[in-house]
C-alpha cells in the first residue's frame, strides 16, 4: 500500500525570497521520515527554485501552481494533509478547498484564517491573532530548522576569535535580498576593526555589480571579503563565522540555534517585531551614518555578543520539526 502523502505548496523568486520553501523543507524532512510521502509543489521564479534544490533530494513537483491546481492536488483520497506557506497563496488557496480540515498553514503576520492547524515560529507568535485555526503551534519550540543546520551541534558556532585571529562576520539577506541590503551593508563597515567577511549571495541575488563595487570598497577599508554564491551548506559558514549581520526572517532563527551573534534588520513587514526583539531596526529606517555606527558597535561589542549567544541559545532547540508533524499531521 502506498504512503498517504503530504502536499507543501509555496513559491520563492527575488522578489519574495526563499524563506517560505526553505522552511518548509525541514517539514518535508520530517514528513518523510514519519513514513509519509511529501510532494514539494514550489513555485515562482522557476529557474532560481531549481537552481536552489539542486542537490537537496527534495520530493519536487515545480510548476507554475494556479489556486485551482492546488485545491484540485489537496483533494486527492490518498493526500492527508496541505500545507500552506505565503499570505498571498493562503488568500487564493483557502477559499477553493472543500474541505480544511486538513490544512496547515504556516504564517508570519496573524490571521483570520479558517484552517485545522496554523504554525508561526515567531518569537512573538503568541501576541498575534489566530481566532479560527482550531489548533495554534506558535512560537520558538516550533522553530523550523533544516537537517543540514540542525546537523551541526546546538551551540556549535563561537563568537570570540582566537588571539591574532581577526572577527568573522557572515552577511546574509536571505535567498535574494529584493533590497540590495547586501551591498549596502558591505560597503559600510567602517576601518576601525579589520574583519574577515563572508558575504552570501543566495540563488536569487541579482544585483552583482553593486556588490562588486562594495566588496571593493570594503577591501580597501582593510577587510578581507569572501563572495559565497548560493553556497550548498550556509550551516558550515555560520559555525565557522563569530558573527553575523542579516535579515530578521528564518536566517535569525538558524543563527541562534547555532549560537552565532547577530545584528538584524527587518527588510519586509513580518521581520519588524522579531528585529525590534533582536535589537535590530527596520532597513528603510536606517541612514548610512546609523548603519556605519550600528555596524561599529556590533563588531566592537564583544561582551554584548556572548550575552546575545546564551539568549539566543535559551530560546530554541532542534525539534520545532519534530513537534509540527506530530502534532499537526500525524
Amino acid at each position: 500500500m502506498s504512503p498517504e502523502r503530504i502536499l507543501f505548496r509555496a513559491d520563492a523568486s527575488h522578489a519574495i525570497g526563499f524563506g517560505h520553501v526553505t522552511r518548509l523543507c525541514a517539514l518535508i524532512e520530517e514528513a518523510s521520515a514519519a513514513g509519509f510521502e511529501p510532494v514539494a509543489m514550489f513555485g515562482g521564479d522557476l529557474a532560481a527554485v531549481a537552481s536552489w534544490a539542486e542537490g537537496r533530494n527534495l520530493p519536487l513537483d515545480l510548476r507554475t501552481w494556479s489556486a485551482e491546481d492546488t485545491a484540485r492536488a489537496a483533494a486527492g483520497s490518498d493526500v492527508r494533509a496541505l500545507v500552506v506557506d505565503g499570505p498571498a497563496i493562503t488568500r487564493e488557496v483557502l477559499p477553493r478547498l472543500a474541505d480544511r480540515t486538513r490544512t496547515v498553514m504556516v504564517d508570519d503576520l496573524g490571521s483570520n484564517a479558517a484552517v485545522a492547524t496554523v504554525v508561526n515560529h515567531n518569537v512573538h507568535a503568541a501576541d498575534l491573532p489566530y481566532p479560527h485555526a482550531r489548533q495554534r503551534l506558535l512560537g520558538r519550540k516550533f522553530l523550523m530548522l533544516r537537517r543540514d543546520i540542525r546537523r551541526h551541534s546546538r551551540g556549535a558556532c563561537c563568537p570570540d576569535p582566537r588571539p591574532g585571529e581577526r572577527l568573522r562576520v557572515v552577511v546574509t539577506f536571505g535567498g535574494s535580498d529584493p533590497i540590495n541590503a547586501t551591498a549596502r551593508t558591505v560597503a559600510m563597515f567602517p576601518p576601525d576593526r579589520p574583519l574577515e567577511l563572508v558575504v552570501i549571495a543566495g540563488p536569487g541575488f541579482r544585483d552583482t555589480a553593486p556588490l562588486d563595487a562594495a566588496i571593493a570598497t570594503a577591501r580597501a577599508a582593510g577587510h578581507v571579503v569572501e563572495l559565497r554564491s548560493s553556497p550548498p551548506d550556509p550551516g558550515a559558514l555560520f559555525v565557522a563565522a563569530h558573527a553575523a549581520v542579516c535579515s530578521a526572517g528564518g536566517t535569525l532563527g538558524e543563527l541562534a540555534y547555532l549560537g552565532c551573534p547577530a545584528l538584524a534588520y527587518a527588510i519586509v513587514p513580518d521581520q519588524i517585531i522579531p528585529a525590534r526583539l533582536a535589537g535590530g531596526r527596520t532597513w528603510s529606517e536606517v541612514d548610512d551614518d546609523m548603519l556605519r555606527s550600528d555596524l561599529l558597535r556590533f563588531v566592537q561589542d564583544d561582551a554584548g555578543r556572548r550575552v546575545q549567544r546564551e539568549q539566543a541559545l535559551a530560546s530554541v532547540d532542534a525539534d520545532g520539526p519534530r513537534r509540527i508533524i506530530a502534532a499537526a499531521i500525524e
